[in-house]
């Protein structure tokens, strides 16, 4: 999995919901309904500050054009909302679905609110998920947070948790990928990233 040089922080996001279901709509009109399916996740398309591309900005580039088939992993930008210290969560328990997640290792105190952002590690590989409800630790470590979308895979009993860094990886997507260099010497970066699973 290729990562980006230590520094180099995006100036521009802008996040999808990539959504597997579907809204039926009767041809005789009637009410509409909706077919929900397991699988969604999410893209980013992410726009990087002009990069000096005698030093820094080849080697960006260089490691886009390896994550177009060896995959990329970022830090989900938080846009100025702090998180807090959560104290070093994990998953609590195997087996897990749906769209819940209870963790354990969490700071005595701890809140999480409506609308935060974590990353699930699990088999080595992140997985994107967005908080649906507040949430307070139960006095002896744990937290059970509602997600979206649903879990994707079941995550394994302590696999890691990122609530103050979580990431977004997966393929940077596109049939074809292109920069841009200025008359003073600068790289111009745009790409997506889509996560895999």
């Amino acid at each position: 999995m290729i990562e980006l040089p230590d520094g180099v922080v995006p100036n521009y996001v802008k996040p999808t919901l990539i959504d597997f279901g579907g809204v039926l709509r009767p041809p005789l009109g009637g009410p509409i309904q909706r077919i929900n399916r397991l699988g969604n996740r999410y893209r980013v398309d992410v726009g990087l500050p002009p990069i000096e591309n005698h030093d820094l900005g080849r080697v960006v580039v260089s490691r886009l054009l390896r994550a177009k088939t060896e995959g990329l992993r970022i830090e989900w930008q938080l846009v100025g909302v702090d998180q807090g210290s959560p104290g070093f969560p994990v998953v609590d328990g195997p087996d897990q679905a749906g769209a819940a997640i209870q963790l354990k290792g969490i700071r005595t105190g701890y809140g999480a609110s409506e609308g935060y952002w974590l990353s699930i590690e699990s088999g080595g590989q992140h997985y994107l998920y967005c908080t649906t409800a507040p949430a307070k630790e139960d006095g002896s470590g744990g937290i059970e947070l509602g997600l979206v979308p649903h879990l994707r895979v079941s995550p394994g009993d302590e696999d890691a948790v990122h609530l103050q860094k979580p990431m977004i990886e997966g393929l940077v997507v596109g049939d074809e990928w292109s920069w841009d260099y200025s008359l003073e010497h600068h790289v111009g970066i745009q790409f997506s990233i889509e996560e895999a699973a």
